[in-house]
């Protein structure tokens, strides 16, 4: 029944169609890609194959597919299936120890399925053909079914991923990872189509993005109360503070999976807030075909198209290539807004030696918005003018272009005793360019607001590189796992305002024609800002076993910071040292305790330290802001890792916060000066559940209650009282998808809940606010053969009304509405 490996990849590479558009596609976006690139060219990596030792397994008979997934976490194997329809297959299950071609055998028993070993970890599964005795392979289509425990959730069909790294740089599975954190499948993104980072922010149990730039495309992320300072990928901080926000992009088509850690990640991200992490791990390269084709029509005339190809490159298969697509085109609900989106990503992978595996990529994203939406007005008392949802008070012709473009590259090596090495290093480039009208209020009045036009130019240059060494060690007879490692991040970014109008103007928002004037002023720069990061970090940790049902996670980093300003200027900068911390060092520690075979208590406490600029009375930069999680909890991981539930309480405390010195410095006075005294808290409760809980059966969903007030500030009212009241205190997400069986096993049906508290913004005589809302979503699939499926995913089902952005007291705008009910309808290939 078994081919050998040669046999097999041959056949592949002779029949299979993909293997030459792949090839061309990556010559041609690669030489493209890095012809401007200045990453060096010893690039590169991928992951490692798992062992294939014997395994106690206990798989119930039952549904084919969800065994199939089980096991492959189980056995920390890649499992490919070529073609085949699982739908409605059952299996008589797998009980007692087996090595993985056995089990596998054992659970295909009687389905007409039969798997064959590829190597390197991989299997590939395969209806059975007599006609391919002699060694011959019939072309079949290919979805690639990744569920090695720390790798790819691509193919498993689940919402949860067993093992991640973001939060210690350890291989920890969920249960024993002392924080908080959260995956986002590729499986729940193509169900409830997450295509950018901001769905997927808004998937994300305890993850909060306000919208409130010059475009609805511009989203800062929170997590218990505190701003994230950095979005990683694969592992490498990019920051996101200040103009970055406009610069980091992300479309969710080059990501296999987003994993979240919730409270201080100082270990990893060096300097920051101890809000939490995102991290989007890239899709790799499979060694055996993939094609994944889609195409989307919804509602406000939104159109995209995508495609995603993957093989080997040669006919042993060492050598891989990926290349995704896409294009979009699409309205809003607002007027005259008009988005258009376009993301290419290429990467190769090569396995130098058995041991040693490099991969090298790029992408690019082109966004561009005509009709720069900024948000609507209140009433000069707070109230809302509920005004239509569709009701676009700025100029037709206003505009934004950006553009990210990244290349980088890794090299992963194998060592001796499990030991493993790792170098990856991120070069992005991006910038922002926007020319758009502001509203302000004109005294005195309710419909009259003065129209001004600006244009902005915001740019960041990032190189992040990080190198690690990670592996078990045996002490005291018990054996333990450890990583040590380095890290250097470099940010260069600017901004610059290049636009002034030539004049103000007074607009009637009763009578308003957005195409009444042209933007009519010119190139002007009397504003330039500049600012220089660099930032280096040496880290260890260790998962240490102190007994069979106890583990230590402790670990720390040491970092230097140094940041460079120039402050606001009209021609020449002048370069100043703003910021500078040598070694400063952050502990992390947790501790597990497995209670049974399924849970797991923990309680851990975490840091992370953010510079600040703010000087007290002899002319010193303050101490750094420090940021320490203390967290208690508990974990479950049930099904092999295929369901995980937490819970846990959580208090955060900030220090060294700048306060008045009225002392030295006393308000009215001809200096300003601070001390380092003020302290906020953030305490709350995180629950959530992902995973499989039934056969069939997704789910994906958490509740949050967060509470940030401030414990010491210099304005003595503010003692007590909330950080941000535009922040809701309680957050509920969940995402839920069936797969039906029996005549019906052609459809999925799944629904969505977005629900939070109110919120408001307070000023003098001035309140507005959002009272308490759900949304409801929902989503049909139906496979029409084993190649084809369309879905229909219906948002805001109910057409509920409500503000995800509030606005200002001095504002004329920022105010804006939560889409409307939509339907997006799309059409799936995947061979």
């Amino acid at each position: 029944m078994a081919l050998q490996h040669r046999s097999l990849t041959t056949a592949r590479m002779t029949l299979h169609p993909t293997t030459g558009a792949v090839r061309a596609a990556l010559v041609l976006l690669l030489a493209v890609g890095t012809a401007g690139a200045t990453l060096p060219q010893t690039a590169l990596a991928a992951e490692a194959s798992p062992a294939a030792s014997q395994r106690d397994y206990s798989i119930p008979a039952g549904n084919l597919r969800g065994a199939l997934a089980s096991f492959a976490i189980a056995a920390g194997v890649n499992l490919s299936t070529q073609g085949v329809a699982l739908d409605g297959l059952v299996t008589p299950g797998l009980q007692g120890r087996h090595g993985v071609s056995a089990g596998l055998q054992k659970l295909l028993q009687g389905s007409g399925l039969e798997v064959l070993d590829n190597g390197n970890g991989n299997y590939l599964l395969r209806k059975i053909n007599t006609s391919t005795a002699d060694g011959g392979l019939t072309s079949m289509p290919a979805v690639v079914v990744s569920a090695e425990a720390d790798r790819a959730t691509e193919g498993t069909g689940l919402y949860t991923a067993r093992n991640m790294s973001t939060a210690t740089g350890l291989n920890l599975s969920q249960r024993h990872t002392p924080q908080t954190v959260s995956v986002i499948s590729r499986q729940q993104m193509e169900d409830f189509d997450l295509t950018t980072l901001q769905d997927v922010a808004r998937a994300t149990p305890g993850l909060y993005g306000k919208t409130q730039g010059v475009s609805d495309q511009e989203t800062r992320y929170f997590a218990r109360g505190f701003a994230l300072s950095h979005v990683n990928v694969d592992g490498l901080p990019l920051d996101v503070t200040d103009f970055n926000e406009r610069n980091v992009s992300a479309d969710m088509l080059m990501y296999d999976r987003v994993e979240v850690v919730r409270g201080a990640t100082g270990l990893m991200e060096g300097a920051g807030a101890p809000s939490g992490s995102i991290n989007m791990v890239r899709k790799r390269p499979t060694a055996t075909p993939l094609l994944d084709a889609s195409i989307h029509l919804g509602s406000w005339k939104d159109r995209q198209l995508t495609v995603d190809a993957s093989n080997a490159l040669n006919d042993s298969g060492s050598v891989r290539g990926r290349v995704a697509a896409s294009l979009r085109d699409s309205d809003s609900f607002v007027d005259v807004v008009n988005n258009k989106n376009s993301t290419v990503y290429a990467i190769v992978e090569a396995d130098l030696t058995p041991s040693t595996t490099a991969g090298i990529g790029f992408s690019r994203q082109h966004s561009r918005t005509g009709g720069v939406f900024v948000g609507l007005p209140t009433l000069p008392d707070g109230r809302h003018m509920d005004l239509p949802r569709s009701t676009f008070l700025n100029n037709a012709d206003s505009f934004q272009k950006r553009d990210n473009n990244v290349v980088f590259a890794d090299l992963e090596t194998k060592l001796e005793k499990g030991w493993r090495s790792r170098f990856a290093i991120t070069h992005i480039d991006a910038s922002s360019d926007t020319r758009n009208t502001t509203n302000s209020r004109v005294a005195g009045e309710t419909y009259l607001l003065e129209q001004s036009e600006t244009g902005w130019k915001y740019s960041t240059e990032q190189v992040v590189a990080d190198w690690r060494l990670s592996g078990p060690v045996t002490w005291f007879g018990r054996q333990h796992d450890v990583i040590v490692g380095a890290s250097y991040r470099h940010d260069d970014s600017d901004a610059a305002q290049s636009w002034e109008g030539a004049q103000t103007r007074v607009i009637d928002i009763r009578h308003w024609n957005p195409r009444a004037y042209r933007m009519n002023g010119a190139p002007f720069e009397p504003y330039n800002w500049g600012r220089k990061t660099d930032e280096k970090g040496l880290y260890a940790a260790g998962n240490f076993s102190l007994a069979d049902p106890l583990r230590l996670v402790l670990g720390g980093r040491f970092g230097w910071y140094a940041q460079d300003v120039t402050g606001w200027y009209a021609t020449n900068p002048t370069w100043r040292r703003s910021l500078t911390e040598n070694a400063k060092f952050t502990p992390y520690a947790g501790l597990v305790y497995d209670l049974d075979q399924h849970h797991s208590v923990y309680a851990s406490g975490t840091q992370i330290f953010q510079p600040q600029s703010v000087l007290d009375v002899k002319g010193n930069t303050l101490p750094p802001l420090s940021g320490t999680n203390l967290e208690v909890g508990v974990k479950g991981e049930y099904f092999g890792g295929r369901l995980n539930a937490s819970g846990a309480l959580f208090r955060i405390r900030q220090n060294n916060r700048a306060m008045t010195d009225e002392v030295n410095c006393p308000t009215g006075g001809p200096i300003y000066c601070a001390r380092a005294a003020g302290q906020v808290q953030s305490e709350g409760v995180d629950l959530q559940l992902s995973g499989s809980p039934l056969p069939g059966w997704q789910i994906s969903g958490g509740y949050t209650y967060v509470l940030a007030k401030y414990t010491k500030d210099s304005v003595a009212a503010n003692v007590g009282q909330r950080i941000a009241t535009d922040e809701p205190k309680q957050l509920f997400k969940l995402y839920t998808n069936v797969q039906l069986s029996g005549s019906l096993a052609q459809w999925n049906l799944g629904a969505s809940v977005y629900a939070q508290d109110r919120i408001d913004r307070r000023d003098k005589a001035y309140l507005t606010q959002q009272g308490a809302y759900a949304i409801v979503g929902l989503t049909a699939g139906y496979r029409i053969n084993e190649q084809l499926q369309l879905r229909v995913n219906i948002d805001n089902v109910l057409d509920r009304r409500y503000y995800q952005a509030l606005g200002y007291s001095w504002s004329g705008g920022l105010e804006r509405y939560g889409a409307p009910r939509s339907v997006l309808v799309s059409l799936n290939y995947k061979m």
